[in-house]
Formats: structure tokens, C-alpha cells, sequence
């Protein structure tokens, strides 16, 4: 259970908010699913109409895509791009520099790999989303083939959405980070901020990752959806808006780093039983796969 007072509070909090200017819905797109077969699996199983954005070549990802379309899920392709901190790349990465021939090839096979993804979003890329030659290479594929484009904005000088809009491709970007702190207060506080967009702007888009603090959030959100009037819908439902605000401040968006295979500091597991952090992820920890921990710490 959510703690009762951060409920009562966050619930108080919309109802003396802005008045609702038309019936509010709200995305919610989970990133980075693959990298864990149960933790990704207890996302799945999340009540409503969630989003799955799937790496290309992790471990559980095509697996899980299957199970997520299967259950009637929207499911996404969470492509790899390349960074402004040099971190590592996961396999399947577009990257500064590629030769047209190169980036397309390496799209198509992603996509090959997760043949249930409807749209694409980024996976870090704070580089390439810099980029304009890439980003039409890549919104001209999407376009071309009935792809859409969610902007993860992980960083504010993107040029991704901008480039999708002028390929007429449809196309959005994220809102709110749900879990850029890892915290359940920190988690409930940016799902306050999105409900509160979504009631008053009448949609907004949050991201967010299977780490079991969202997770437990997530899994009670119908109530806090009912009590502010907001719905919970696939990206997709949201793409024939038109127009678009001005671009959200940018905020690099944490991606599993090291905490997500260990609990914090000083805590115990947030989960236990099969969806425990330890035998949850220890697959990635005592397989030997080609994925090193280090290359997870931010996404941007």
C-alpha cells in the first residue's frame, strides 16, 4: 500500500489545483524494458493502458514484447543513440557518424527485432537528437514505413521532434520524468506533476522505468486517475493532437544504473518474494551477457 498521508496528499493537492479545462489523459511510457525478465514482467501486468518501450538487443526484450502485445499492450522500440558523455552504447545504437547505408541497416534490423513496436523513442541520444542529418534519416524511415516518434527529450537542444513535425510524421515528447529521483515520495510527486498537466493542458506525457519503487506507484494508480478526472491512455491515443507546447526543460533521465541491481543504501528491498530485487535481477548479474553495468549509469 502507498503510504495513506502521500496519497491524501498528493489527492488534495489536485483538487485545489487549476480548474479542469477538458478531460485530461495521460501516457505513461515505461522505458528500458528487457534489461529484466520479472521486473519487466511485473510491468506488463501494470492495471491500464501503459506504454512498453523495448531495447532492441536486451537480453528479455523480444521476449517481452511478444507477452506485452499478446496482453494487448502498446509496445515501442526504445532505440539506443548516441550521448554527450561518451558513455558506452547498448547494441543496436545509432550513432554520430554512421554512414546513411550503416544507420538505416541498423534500424531496420531493431526493428526487425521487435516487430510489435508501433513508434520509436530514444534511448539516451542527447548527441544524436542534436543532429539534423540523422534525425531526418530517421524520420524519413519512420514516415515512410507508419512509424511514429516520442521525443524522449533527454536533453533541451533536441532537434528529434522539430525534425519528425517537419516530416509530418506523428509525433511527441515527453512531459515529465516520473523517477529521476528513485524514491516512492520523489515518484508520487512527478505523477502529481503530470496528472495536474494532463487535467489542466488536457494530456501530457510522463516516462518512466521498471524499478520496483515505480513500479508500487504504478500498480495503484487507478485510484488517483478517478479522484482527478484523468485517463489513462497509450501514446498513441494522444498523437492527433495538434500543435505542441514549448519544449519542456531538459533533464537528463536516469537509466538502470547500479542501484537498479542492488536496493539503496541502507534500505531493504523494496519487493520481496518473486519480484524481490535480488532474484529479480541477478540474471543480468551472473549471466554472462554482452551488456556491461557501467554502460547503464545515465540516459543522456
Amino acid at each position: 500500500m502507498l503510504l495513506p498521508l502521500l496519497r491524501l496528499a498528493l489527492v488534495a493537492s489536485l483538487m485545489l489545483g487549476a480548474p479542469l479545462s477538458q478531460a485530461g489523459q495521460l501516457a505513461i511510457i515505461i522505458d528500458d524494458i528487457g534489461y529484466s525478465a520479472s521486473l519487466g514482467k511485473r510491468s506488463l501486468n501494470l492495471p491500464g493502458e501503459f506504454t512498453f518501450a523495448v531495447l532492441p538487443h536486451a537480453p528479455h526484450g523480444a521476449r517481452l514484447a511478444r507477452e506485452g502485445a499478446a496482453l494487448g499492450k502498446e509496445i515501442m522500440l526504445h532505440n539506443p543513440m548516441s550521448n554527450i558523455r561518451n558513455l558506452p552504447l547498448d547494441a543496436g545504437a545509432l550513432a554520430s557518424g554512421m554512414t546513411h547505408r550503416d544507420f538505416i541497416r541498423t534500424l531496420e534490423e531493431n526493428l526487425r527485432t521487435i516487430p510489435e513496436a508501433r513508434g520509436l523513442n530514444n534511448h539516451m541520444g542527447s548527441q544524436l537528437t542534436q543532429e539534423s542529418e540523422p534525425m531526418g534519416w530517421l524520420m524519413q524511415y519512420l514516415g515512410d514505413h507508419g512509424y511514429y516518434f516520442i521525443d524522449s527529450r533527454t536533453t533541451a537542444d533536441s532537434q528529434a521532434w522539430e525534425t519528425a513535425r517537419r516530416y509530418r510524421i506523428p509525433t511527441l515528447k515527453r512531459d515529465v520524468f516520473l523517477d529521476h529521483e528513485r524514491s516512492v515520495e520523489g515518484v508520487l510527486r512527478q505523477l502529481e506533476q503530470a496528472i495536474e498537466l494532463a487535467r489542466t493542458r488536457g494530456y501530457a506525457i510522463a516516462i518512466g522505468h521498471p524499478y520496483p519503487e515505480t513500479l508500487m506507484v504504478l500498480e495503484q494508480i487507478n485510484p488517483l486517475l478517478t479522484d482527478a478526472g484523468v485517463t489513462l491512455v497509450p501514446i498513441s491515443a494522444l498523437l492527433d493532437r495538434p500543435g505542441e507546447p514549448p519544449p519542456t526543460a531538459g533533464r537528463s533521465c536516469l537509466a538502470p544504473p547500479l542501484s537498479l541491481w542492488r536496493p539503496p543504501s541502507g534500505s531493504q528491498s523494496m519487493a520481496s518474494g518473486p519480484d524481490g530485487l535480488t532474484q529479480d535481477l541477478s540474471p543480468l548479474v551472473t549471466e554472462r551477457r554482452p551488456y556491461r553495468l557501467s554502460q547503464h549509469l545515465l540516459l543522456n
